[in-house]
């Protein structure tokens, strides 16, 4: 039997259908409803419950005050100022607060955004958007902090270095850690955003001048504004260092070699502090901490000046004359000659008849020499006659005797150890022998000789202490080194004869020191003047004073300063006078 359908019947399918889907997906959707809940609320429950925590409870930590850097005579030489740091939380930002902010502190939107997605150390830690901001600039924001939900203002300490230049390679500075250092660092003392040392002093104690960072558990509400403190504990301060270093001394120093490029060191001789470690040119260590210097510290770095070099330690050079001192030891040491031995200097010496010159800096001679009046007029062709009785050897032995061509246990970092060569070095290097000429250079302080002004500093200091080995310190409390005293191997007898030496090159009419004479009381030194072609030779002085009740050892280099009896000598006797009034006539 046919069945006819109506439309109705049609319709009333349709719609059953219609129906029949909406019923499965509501089906479904309560299905995935359930899933998600299940999930949620046990699978995913405590991340949830952590993550709400977090929200509810914020850590906070807090930088310790670092500690500070005092001279001898307690002046401040690296402290720390209050600096007003706007941070925000960026969970808790909105689009409008960036754009009020950025208009406050005068950043685009994307700059504040991108302060805002840098790396934290953990979720809801703040962000630092500015810092350093001015007091007036900090009032306004936290007059604004309704407006401005996520934002507030810390303060927190910035490096300062009040002097600047004055002793700056010595102290050095500090920077922000690296991604790098932060992974292996020990995150209870450093954050994401700590500062470190980066040199000198601050580097190398670091871990006392830091502290133990501190902090502040909080509760807060859905706009992340505080209700209550739940538990704090506050940061240790740093431990303060007491350098041996005289401010006043080392800062009129560095006037003295400000316009030069030079360094000057001076050492107390009884307790081997060290009074004055002056390098020139210098920087200002404030432009490595304060924020917005980039520009300033990329000059810095790439400067053809290299004022970040600390050339009193940092740096090796030809010695030149001064190093006729070892030459002189050597000899004696080894009974090749006595002081009164004479040779005679004709203003130059051929090893062979129609050789090359070895010429005498006095191109008409100094006659017939003895020792003390060798050193006197620091006659080369005299100390040529010496190196053709010596081994290249025999010199290195007794250099290194008296801590040329070693690493300092000084208390900073990058110190050059120069290098002291021998004949098992050149073979080694250049894969030859040792010639006869070579040991001429060498007895002059050429050749491939280096040292640093600090190793000629300490070398001098022996010599005033008869022999007592010395070993300068820049910190009053450095417990850790012994102070025992130990002799170098050099009978006292040729370190007398040097001495002698050294005392004409200052008093006697013919000395080449003679413009460093002070009338106050008499003087033992040594000058040089090192061959650094094709610029002006190396300007050197080395001594101490008073020659016969020595108190201070010290010596003077001028990189590219010509004739050390001409400008390392004028600026040993300025630095005397200084001395005179800083130590004699205050204590008188």
């Amino acid at each position: 039997m046919l069945r006819i359908h109506t439309s109705s019947d049609l319709f009333s399918k349709k719609l059953i259908t219609r129906f029949s889907i909406f019923r499965i997906s509501v089906y479904a959707g309560l299905i995935c409803l359930g899933l998600g809940l299940f999930r949620a609320q046990l699978l995913m429950g405590a991340y949830f419950r952590n993550l709400s925590e977090q929200n509810r409870i914020r850590l906070v930590p807090s930088e310790a005050p670092r500690g500070r850097v005092f001279d001898s005579k307690g002046n401040l030489l690296a402290t720390n100022r209050p600096s007003y740091d706007v941070v925000a939380i960026p969970e808790d930002i909105t689009p409008a607060v960036i754009s009020r902010l950025g208009r406050l502190l005068g950043l685009k939107d994307f700059e504040v955004r991108k302060r805002l997605t840098a790396p934290r150390e953990y979720p809801f830690a703040p962000a630092v958007i500015k810092e350093d901001i001015s007091r007036t600039l900090a009032f306004q924001i936290e007059e604004r902090r309704p407006e401005l939900p996520g934002v507030s203002i810390r303060v927190s300490f910035l490096r300062s270095y009040p002097y600047k230049e004055t002793a700056s390679h010595l102290i050095g500075y500090i920077g922000k850690i690296s991604p790098e250092e932060y992974q292996w660092l020990d995150h209870k003392r450093y954050g994401l955003n700590s500062l470190i040392g980066r040199m000198g002093i601050e580097r190398i104690f670091d871990e006392k001048l830091r502290g133990m960072r501190g902090g502040r558990q909080m509760e807060v509400n859905a706009r992340g504004e505080l209700i209550k403190v739940i538990s704090e504990r506050m940061p240790e301060p740093g431990e303060d260092i007491i350098l041996t270093l005289d401010l006043e001394f080392q800062s009129r120093i560095m006037d003295l070699i400000r316009i030069r490029h030079a360094s000057v060191a001076v050492l107390d001789l009884a307790s081997d502090s060290v009074l004055v470690l002056a390098s020139s040119p210098a920087f200002d260590p404030n432009v490595f901490v304060a924020p917005g210097n980039d520009q300033i510290r990329l000059g810095l770095i790439q400067s053809e000046e290299a004022p970040l070099l600390d050339r009193g330690v940092g740096s090796a050079y030809p010695p030149g004359s001064v190093f006729k001192l070892v030459t002189a030891l050597t000899a004696l040491e080894t009974g090749k000659i006595t002081p009164e031995t004479r040779f005679y200097c004709k203003g130059l010496l051929r090893l062979r008849p129609g050789g090359r010159p070895y010429r005498c800096w006095r191109q008409q001679g100094h006659g017939s020499l003895n020792l003390y009046e060798a050193i006197e007029r620091s006659c080369n062709v005299y100390f040529y006659n010496v190196a053709k009785r010596v081994s290249p050897d025999d010199i290195a032995h007794y250099a290194r005797q008296l801590g040329l061509g070693e690493r300092m246990r000084l208390e900073v970092l990058n110190i050059a150890p120069g290098l002291v060569p021998d004949s098992i070095w050149k073979k080694e290097r250049f894969h030859d022998k040792w010639y006869q000429g070579e040991t001429l250079s060498y007895a002059i302080g050429q050749s491939y000789l280096l040292v640093s002004p600090i190793q000629m500093l300490r070398l001098v200091a022996i010599i005033a202490k008869n022999g007592i080995y010395a070993e300068p310190h820049l910190v009053m409390e450095d417990t850790s080194r012994s102070r025992s005293p130990q002799r170098v191997a050099i009978r006292e007898e040729n370190l007398k004869a040097i001495k002698r030496g050294m005392i004409q090159v200052v008093e006697s009419d013919y000395g080449t020191g003679q413009l460093a004479r002070v009338d106050f009381n008499k003087m033992a030194g040594k000058t040089g003047t090192a061959q650094s072609p094709p610029k002006e030779p190396h300007s050197w002085m080395t001594g101490f004073f008073p020659a016969t009740d020595p108190q201070i050892a010290f010596v003077v280099f001028v990189e590219h300063g010509g004739s050390g009896g001409i400008t390392s000598a004028k600026i040993v006797k300025e630095m005397l006078h200084i001395w005179k009034e800083l130590y004699v006539a205050k204590a008188a």
